[in-house]
């Protein structure tokens, strides 16, 4: 009997060890499943894309010059105010005139003495050729007066180039636009003593067409070239995002490419209409090049990506822990930027969730397709603004 007992309490105390043991085990599973963090994940895709770059730029007027008078003397009037847009020819100021009226009158009345002398001289070798046909008179004689009339007529030019030029000088004290453009508030007040050529009486700068400034790296430039992506492709249909979101109604061109003042950089000036005045000198916008077209690129949420230092990173769950991994990217196209290596169509990447998670964390994700990707960016733009 007492060896029976022995077995039997011996047996409960198995069980009982076992079913501790099997409790312990389901429930340090349960504390990692516990511990497994909830992200959001994507599969990557491929589509033929049109590569998007876009550069941060400032809109510049063409021209910008300040004008300035060609005669020298003081304001009189005043036909404009700092600001304004005008157009070519319009009158901005009036020089006093008196003394280029005084040097009209003079030189008109020195063209007209000239005129008469000329004139005379004229009459009297008109008379020397009748006398000298019927050798009423020296050869020397007639040669002497045709020349005389030849320097007659020489200082009536002479006096009709200096009537001109008072001529011009009088109009001049009219100071005119030089092209369509707008004023800037510098300009200049009456009474203000203008020397010719030397005083900046206001700014003008021009309106339409403008151009957008920006900068972009020697190697991407290089990139674009090898690909057969020359500036006369990628850069004849470039569009200008606008600070508050809007796409620009005109597309612009490159026009001018010049080394920047960074190592390394080239400094790209784009021309854009402007009929309606739109774009003003000194505001920003973003260029936008969308020409080039990547046949079957790989896509991932632009989201996803976790710049570090000089590289771009993703975190990949792989047997449902986050690993990371480095990747190259191209260009961007709407919600989604191009790699072009380090990853592929079978890696599962966390678009939502990455701060809270650390390399090599157990996490458990829910896949989110495009669609709902797209319509939470939407959502989440709309809410920005």
């Amino acid at each position: 009997m007492k060896y029976k007992k022995w077995l039997a309490v011996s047996a409960l105390c198995a069980l009982a060890a076992t079913s501790a043991f099997v409790g312990g085990c389901g429930s340090q599973q349960g504390a990692q499943q516990a511990q497994a963090t909830k992200v959001s994940t994507f599969r990557p895709f491929t589509s033929d894309t049109p590569i998007v770059y876009e550069y941060t730029g400032t809109v510049a007027a063409l021209q910008e010059v300040p004008v300035r008078a060609r005669v020298s003397g003081t304001i009189m009037a005043k036909y404009i105010q700092g600001g304004e847009t005008v157009t070519e020819g319009q009158p901005l100021y009036l020089i006093d005139t008196r003394q280029y009226e005084s040097d009209l009158a003079n030189a008109e009345a020195q063209q007209a003495q000239a005129g008469a002398s000329y004139q005379n001289a004229l009459a009297d070798l008109s008379r020397y050729e009748q006398l000298i046909a019927i050798d009423g008179i020296s050869r020397q004689t007639y040669d002497t007066q045709r020349s005389l009339a030849d320097q007659y007529l020489a200082s009536y030019n002479a006096a009709g180039a200096q009537v001109k030029i008072a001529q011009d000088n009088l109009d001049d004290t009219i100071v005119r636009a030089p092209f369509n453009g707008k004023l800037s508030l510098d300009d200049v007040n009456i009474g203000t003593y203008a020397t010719a050529g030397n005083t900046a009486l206001v700014t003008i700068s021009s309106t339409d067409p403008v151009y957008v400034q920006f900068d972009m790296s020697e190697t991407e430039y290089l990139e674009m070239a090898k690909k057969g992506n020359g500036v006369d492709k990628w850069g004849d249909h470039l569009k200008l995002r606008l600070s508050d979101g809007s796409i620009y109604g005109e597309t612009g061109r490159i026009v001018q490419v010049n080394p920047g003042l960074t190592s390394g950089q080239l400094t790209m000036k784009a021309e854009f209409a402007n009929p309606d005045n739109l774009l003003v000198p000194g505001m920003y916008g973003t260029i936008v090049s969308d020409a080039e077209i990547a046949k079957d690129s790989l896509l991932i949420p632009t989201q996803a990506l976790i710049p570090l230092l000089d590289k771009n990173m993703v975190d990949v769950v792989v047997d449902n822990k986050v690993t990371q991994k480095a990747i190259q990217i191209g260009g961007t196209y709407g919600n989604y930027t191009v790699v072009t290596g380090g990853l592929s169509m079978d890696d599962v990447i966390i678009v939502e969730g990455q701060g809270k998670v650390t390399v090599g964390q157990a996490v458990e994700g829910e896949e989110m397709t495009r669609q709902q990707l797209d319509e939470q960016v939407a959502q989440r733009d709309t809410g920005a603004k």
